[in-house]
């Protein structure tokens, strides 16, 4: 089980906000294959860019996420798709957090599922977090 609170924080690629790295993992080449990270979102920011990155973005608070100009409001447990490399920011009435799986594009997919905590994780997942109020199982498909 990841625990976020267990990790410390480090600041977002371009300084905007942090984000507690919970698992990784890269290639022989040191290229990301993927990661599952939660996002400390205190304020209004943009989204550091991860060009051939997927991004599965799963908001644990209510949030509106404005990509590529087209903007969403998020509630608990909603969540958005976008690429690494699109123009993405975050405007918040009061800080939350969001879990975030990368994927490096056309090598893996991600899923994430929200459930209690009584509930059973399922074998197949890749990792299980935990959310405190909720846990969420992060499944991941090899693509090639």
């Amino acid at each position: 089980m990841l625990i976020p609170s267990e990790t410390t924080p480090v600041p977002w690629r371009n300084g905007a906000g942090t984000t507690r790295e919970l698992a990784a993992d890269t290639d022989p080449a040191g290229e990301p294959r993927w990661r599952i990270s939660v996002a400390d979102l205190l304020e209004d920011a943009p989204f550091s860019a991860f060009p051939g990155i997927d991004r599965l973005f799963t908001a644990l608070g209510p949030l509106r996420l404005t990509v590529n100009g087209t903007s969403t409001d998020l509630g608990r447990g909603d969540q958005i798709r976008f690429a690494g490399e699109d123009t993405v920011s975050v405007t918040l009435a009061q800080p939350t957090r969001a879990l975030n799986v990368m994927t490096r594009r056309g090598q893996y997919r991600a899923e994430v599922v929200l459930r209690s905590p009584s509930g059973k994780s399922p074998a197949t997942a890749a990792a299980t977090v935990d959310l405190g109020e909720q846990i969420a199982d992060v499944f991941l498909t090899a693509l090639a």
